[in-house]
């Protein structure tokens, strides 16, 4: 019932929502096949029986299996897909509590903390947190260049960034170079509350510095891409006194 192809996405993304790749396999030929016994199973799987049936008691855990007693016999069928959302619902009620119980546990200087945040969904997950964090009518300020790849590493994702920014009124006011003028003029058309000078001759290279409220953000757009982010109250208020002197250099 599954082209190979399909088939191999919906195990992959089965494999994200916490099932092992025989659990989705397994799942699969339970929804093509319907109620039937374990040695169907095996031979639409092709995998070893013992394989099968550690598989049947897991999904069964999940809710996404069930079985019935018939002549003896068990057969096994699926139960609906809609049972993953609810899965979804505890590992996050599950994720929630465990942050709360590290977050207790946790020993760090009250002033500062650095991190580090290597590879595009670490980036863009780090970008949203930002965000979420960021008060209502508040600004970034960026300091940015002709290698700035913020775009491209966020794909599709931007546009979910820029109506959580939109809604929450967050201004953007961004330093670049000449070379960027023709993307920040479409950007200024583009976005809501985004402003941008220039500073001709400068900043080429493949860095660029976000300022919030109380961090600073070093992006390098290498391979991988790479966030230095920096929270320190004293450390982002001086580097806003430097954009802001930059602000009035540019045009």
């Amino acid at each position: 019932m599954f082209d190979e192809n399909i088939k191999k996405d919906v195990i992959t993304s089965l494999g994200k929502l916490g099932l092992t790749d025989k659990e989705a396999a397994v799942y699969l030929a339970l929804l093509s096949l319907g109620e039937v016994g374990s040695s169907k199973i095996i031979s639409h799987t092709a995998l070893h029986g013992q394989y099968v049936y550690q598989a049947l008691d897991s999904l069964e855990s999940k809710g996404l299996a069930q079985h019935v007693i018939k002549r003896g016999r068990k057969k096994f069928s699926a139960k609906s897909p809609n049972r993953l959302a609810s899965l979804i619902d505890q590992q996050k009620r599950l994720a929630d509590n465990v942050v709360t119980q590290l977050q207790s546990m946790i020993v760090l200087p009250p002033a500062q903390q650095f991190e580090i945040f290597q590879g595009e969904e670490s980036f863009i997950a780090h970008e949203f947190e930002l965000l979420d964090l960021a008060s209502e009518h508040s600004e970034l300020l960026v300091i940015g260049g002709e290698g700035d790849n913020f775009y491209q590493v966020m794909g599709h994702e931007l546009i979910r960034y820029e109506k959580i920014r939109s809604k929450k009124n967050i201004k953007i006011k961004y330093l670049g170079s000449e070379a960027q003028r023709e993307t920040l003029s479409k950007s200024k058309s583009d976005r809501r509350l985004f402003e941008y000078k220039l500073l001709p001759g400068m900043f080429t290279g493949l860095v660029n510095t976000n300022i919030w409220s109380n961090c600073i953000g070093l992006n390098l757009f290498g391979e991988p891409v790479t966030a230095f982010v920096m929270k320190n109250q004293q450390i982002a208020d001086s580097y806003k006194q430097f954009f802001n002197a930059l602000w009035q250099m540019a045009k």
